[in-house]
């Protein structure tokens, strides 16, 4: 049997691709397959935030939060020289990936989509009229049209002969104790206080079989391969006074959106941490949502043209909100984690409602007026400074 649409993946990008296609188009819903690697419940290595703007997303579906989460109302950011706080009513959540997949899972199914666990890809090729996709069982399957939402190190990106990307991060968390000196749990931290660390750590709270502990990680970007995550992680929990070797590390990698790099292929176009998230910060799961929304109205309107060549996908994503947060992210990557990072971190102290329309964006609940107005008139009292500043950064030897 051929299947119209095939999906690789079976995590929030996969399955909200379903979920926006059942709603929109349920005949070719009905006739898609997922095809997901692992058996759910499934762990997935992931701090587990997703703002307000995805949860909302999915609440549209009929599919709001159901699984155990910690509510977030604040976000802070560890600088140098002191710490910014801002204050979110409803920004978001913490949730166990292993949880909240399998939610989304379970709402996919119950919408008539075909879902087949433990059906890892191992390759696919392309042919006159459609792509044949071989399982590491042997098993091959045929479709009309791909979509890749097997993340990083997926078999559909590399099959279909994209790039690795040039914007990769490297990643190692784990979930210990709650300490002195945490946030408070509504709140999740940031932590860029080491400037010799081209990322940063950070404190998410979370909950583990019923038990309020707390997420804490190192984000790595730019300086990879010349860092041990493992090491920086380490040196960060022993200034909290806990020892790495209590816990489980957990690491994994993530690969950031570029405008350079393709995002789709005739008959195969790549959606969520196969397609790039955010590089600055290393958030997903709502892009991921999102990018299944943008997918689905995509696919539909290619079965209606009988157009499989996707050559508009990229345009479609970033002329969306979602393109229009992923190029916004980028620049706070290429300004913060650089050679200006001093006189950003200036900026934003001295312009600290930058720090509010992240918060409000995040949450879905603006950028709001006042506070983009407060933002823009910083921007315009502080900015020449900070251009200054930036200018001398550059020029001096490293």
């Amino acid at each position: 049997m051929k299947h119209p649409l095939v999906i690789v993946g079976g995590g929030p990008a996969g399955l909200s691709t379903a979920l926006h296609l059942a709603a929109q188009a349920p005949d070719l819903a009905a006739q898609t397959l997922i095809l997901e690697k692992a058996t759910y419940p499934r762990e997935k290595y992931c701090a587990g935030a997703v703002g307000t703007r995805g949860l909302d997303l999915l609440a549209a579906l009929g599919v709001p939060l159901s699984v155990p989460h910690e509510p977030i109302h604040a976000v802070t950011l560890g600088l140098p020289e002191g710490r910014l706080r801002v204050e979110e009513p409803n920004f978001g959540a913490v949730v166990r990936r292993i949880e909240f997949d399998h939610s989304l899972a379970q709402a996919v199914v119950a919408r008539g989509v075909a879902l087949r666990e433990g059906a890892a890809v191992k390759e696919l090729r392309h042919h006159a009229d459609g792509v044949t996709l071989t399982l590491a069982s042997g098993e091959e399957i045929e479709a009309s049209v791909v979509i890749g939402a097997d993340g990083v190190g997926g078999a559909v990106r590399r099959s279909a002969g994209f790039s690795g990307g040039s914007l990769r991060a490297q990643v190692v968390e784990l979930d210990t104790e709650e300490v002195e000196g945490d946030p408070p749990r509504d709140t999740i931290h940031f932590d860029a206080m080491a400037r010799d660390l081209q990322g940063y750590a950070w404190d998410f709270p979370t909950l583990v079989g019923g038990q309020k502990m707390v997420c804490r990680g190192v984000y790595i970007i730019r300086n990879l391969g010349e860092e041990n995550v493992h090491e920086r992680l380490r040196a960060y929990l022993a200034a909290k006074g806990l020892d790495m070797k209590r816990y489980k590390a957990k690491p994994f990698a993530e690969r950031g959106f570029s405008p350079d790099e393709p995002i789709s292929k005739e008959r195969v176009l790549l959606v969520g941490e196969a397609a790039g998230i955010d590089i600055a910060t290393g958030e997903g799961i709502a892009q991921a949502l999102t990018y299944g929304k943008l997918a689905a109205t995509t696919v539909q309107d290619a079965f209606a043209r009988r157009d499989f060549t996707f050559a508009g996908w990229k345009g479609e994503v970033l002329r969306s909100k979602l393109g229009l947060n992923l190029m916004g992210r980028l620049g706070m990557y290429w300004s913060f984690f650089g050679q200006t990072r001093v006189p950003t971190e200036r900026f934003l102290r001295r312009n600290p409602a930058l720090m509010g329309v992240f918060a409000e964006e995040f949450a879905g609940h603006g950028p709001r007026f006042g506070t983009l107005a407060r933002a823009g008139l910083g921007a315009a009292v502080f900015g020449p400074l900070w251009a200054a500043e930036a200018a001398w950064a550059r020029l001096r030897p490293t």
